[in-house]
């Protein structure tokens, strides 16, 4: 699975809100085998392998606003490396934000 056309996206990586309440998720994590998103209150969503390392998948629903955590190999849960939102700090959730709300 490729990042696809019908995505919108500003950055080759991170969490991106899409049209609908869609959000976006790829991240880089060549040496994992499975990666998931995990939004606070939800079930997990396994996010599919790309070439070169990449994981990336949808999760409907989501707003601005709403928590995150990724699970690497359905180990411990990590922020994301491409967050651009912590509100609890570095060790805390990241939280999703719409780069195109900015000017």
């Amino acid at each position: 699975m490729t990042v696809e056309a019908s995505y919108r996206r500003r950055l080759y990586a991170g969490v991106e809100p899409q049209a609908g309440g869609v959000l976006h998720a790829r991240v880089w994590a060549p040496r994992c085998r499975s990666l998931d998103l995990v939004m606070e209150g939800r079930p997990p969503v396994p996010l599919a392998p790309e070439p070169e390392g990449f994981f990336s998948g949808t999760a409907d629903h989501a707003a601005p606003g709403d928590r995150y955590w990724f699970r690497l190999d359905g180990d411990a849960l990590r922020r994301d490396p491409m967050s651009r939102f912590q509100p609890e700090g570095p060790h805390g959730p990241s939280a999703v934000v719409d780069p195109g709300s900015f000017h």
